[in-house]
C-alpha cells in the first residue's frame, strides 16, 4: 500500500459516507477528519427527531471508535481550518496545528442562509443545520412561551412540529402562499396547512419579514417581528421569544475560494468529484456541479460513491494521475444529475415529492383526492411516461412511483389504476 495520507475537512454526512464507501481496505496510509465541532460524527437528517424528543444522540451517532480505528481514520475535533498551503499541501489550523496530504476532501458544508435584515444577528436567532443550533433551542425551552420559525420549507416544517411537540407556542412564517413550494402544489400545501394547524402550529403564509425588534439596547434579545402579509395594508407584528431562519442554505467554500480553487455558489467540481486544483476534491452541500448545489442526501451519496472510486483509482498505485480525462472515465462511474425522492421527516405526516409536481402544456396529469383522510396523489405522465408523482398521506408507493420514473418505461398498460398503486397493476 502506498504511504498517501488522505485529509478530509469537514465531519458531516458527505464525508463519513465517503470514508464508509472506501472500505477498511482503502488505499491510504492514514485519513485525517478535521471537524469544525465539538462532538463526534452524528446524522444531521435525524436532526428533527432529535429536537422533537423522538431520538438520542447516541442512537443519530452511527460509528463507535473502534470502527475509526480499524480504518485508520482519525478525527480531529474543534479544528478550525484557516488555509490551504496547496505548494507544501498542507492544512492550517487556526490553533497552528499543520495537516499535509497527498488527497483533500472538502466536505464543508453549509450553513444557513439568514436574510439581511435589523436584528438578525440577535443571541435567540438561530439556523436549524447543526447539533450546535438543536442544542441552542432546547436549553432556550424552559424560558421560552412562543418561537417563530421563518421559512415553511422541508427544515422549516420539521423545526415548527419539533418546537411544537414541547408544548410551546409556535408561528411558521412563509413568504410563498404554499407551503414547501419547491415540492410541492397548493392542494399539498393546503393539507399539510390543516395538520398543522390541528398541532396548534400558526401558519402565515405571504409573509415577508421586514425586522427583527429589541426592547433594549443594543439589540441583544429579540422580542418582536415586523412583517408584511400579502392582502394587509398594515405591517404586522408578532412577539416570540426564539427566532430560527430556515430561509435556505449557503454552501461553505471560502476556505476554497480563499485557497485559489475555482467556486460560483458552491466549489466547482466535475463528475469525478475533482476541483480546479491537482489532489483537492469536494462533494455534498459545499460542491457545485453544472451550475447545481445540493441538499438532499440523495446526491450526496451518490457523489461519495463517485469520489470513493475515485480515490481508489487515483491512489491504489501510489502515482495518481490527477489529468484522466473525462472523456477517458467510465460514463457509469461519473457523477450524473438526476431527480430524487424528497420526504417531509415530521412523525404521523407522510409527504413523498420526485420531480415535477406542476403541470404544463406538454405533461398530463392523474390525481386522486380525499380530503376527509388526508391523502393526496398526483401523477405527471409526459409521453406515457412518469415525470414527477406527488403523495400526502398515503406514500406507500411512492418508491415505486420513482423506480418507474428512473427507468423510463412507458406505463400506458397500468395508466387506469396507476394511482391505486403497484398492487393494483
Amino acid at each position: 500500500m502506498a504511504a498517501n495520507i488522505l485529509v478530509i475537512i469537514g465531519n458531516g454526512l458527505a464525508a463519513n459516507r465517503v470514508l464508509e464507501q472506501l472500505g477498511e481496505d482503502h488505499p491510504f496510509s492514514a485519513v485525517q477528519v478535521l471537524s469544525d465541532e465539538p462532538v463526534a460524527h452524528y446524522n444531521r437528517i435525524m436532526l428533527s427527531p432529535l429536537l422533537a424528543g423522538e431520538t438520542t444522540l447516541n442512537a443519530i451517532t452511527p460509528h463507535d471508535k473502534d470502527w475509526y480505528q480499524s480504518r485508520r481514520i482519525a478525527v480531529y475535533l474543534n479544528q478550525n481550518v484557516e488555509q490551504i498551503d496547496k505548494q507544501k499541501q498542507q492544512v492550517i489550523c487556526s490553533g497552528g496545528d499543520r495537516f499535509s496530504y497527498d488527497a483533500l476532501i472538502f466536505a464543508t458544508g453549509s450553513r444557513s442562509f439568514v436574510p439581511d435584515i435589523p436584528g438578525s444577528d440577535a443571541s435567540n436567532v438561530v439556523g436549524f443545520r447543526s447539533l450546535r443550533d438543536v442544542d441552542t433551542m432546547l436549553v432556550r425551552l424552559p424560558d421560552i412561551q412562543h418561537a417563530t420559525v421563518i421559512g415553511a420549507g422541508l427544515l422549516g416544517v420539521e423545526a415548527a412540529t419539533g418546537l411544537r411537540s414541547h408544548s410551546i407556542q409556535v408561528t411558521l412564517l412563509h413568504r410563498n402562499p404554499v407551503l414547501m413550494n419547491r415540492q410541492m402544489d397548493a392542494t399539498a400545501s393546503a393539507l399539510l396547512e390543516k395538520e398543522l394547524l390541528n398541532r396548534g402550529i400558526d401558519v402565515r403564509t405571504g409573509c415577508t419579514p421586514l425586522n427583527l425588534c429589541s426592547s433594549n439596547a443594543p439589540k441583544l434579545h429579540i422580542n418582536t417581528i415586523q412583517f408584511e402579509q400579502t392582502g394587509s395594508n398594515s405591517q404586522q407584528h408578532l412577539n416570540t421569544d426564539l427566532v430560527i431562519f430556515a430561509t435556505g442554505i449557503i454552501a461553505n467554500k471560502e476556505l476554497a475560494e480563499s485557497a485559489g480553487i475555482r467556486c460560483g455558489r458552491g466549489i466547482q467540481v466535475d463528475a469525478l468529484m475533482r476541483t480546479s486544483q491537482p489532489h483537492i476534491f469536494a462533494l455534498g452541500e459545499c460542491c457545485e456541479f453544472n451550475g447545481n448545489t445540493y441538499g438532499l442526501v440523495a446526491p450526496i451519496w451518490e457523489q461519495a460513491s463517485i469520489l470513493a472510486r475515485q480515490l481508489r483509482q487515483q491512489y491504489q498505485s501510489g502515482q495518481p494521475d490527477q489529468h484522466l480525462a473525462l472523456s477517458a472515465a467510465d460514463p457509469l462511474l461519473t457523477y450524473q444529475e438526476r431527480e430524487h425522492l424528497t420526504k417531509l421527516k415530521v412523525s404521523g405526516v407522510d409527504i413523498h415529492s420526485i420531480g415535477q409536481f406542476e403541470a404544463d402544456s406538454s405533461t398530463e396529469v392523474l390525481q386522486l383526492l380525499d380530503e376527509h383522510a388526508g391523502i393526496y396523489k398526483k401523477i405527471l405522465l409526459r409521453d406515457e411516461r412518469i415525470v414527477g408523482a406527488l403523495c400526502v398521506g398515503d406514500v406507500a408507493d411512492s418508491h415505486w412511483y420513482y423506480e418507474l420514473m428512473q427507468q423510463g418505461d412507458s406505463v400506458t398498460a397500468m395508466r387506469p389504476t396507476l394511482l391505486f398503486g403497484q398492487a393494483y397493476c
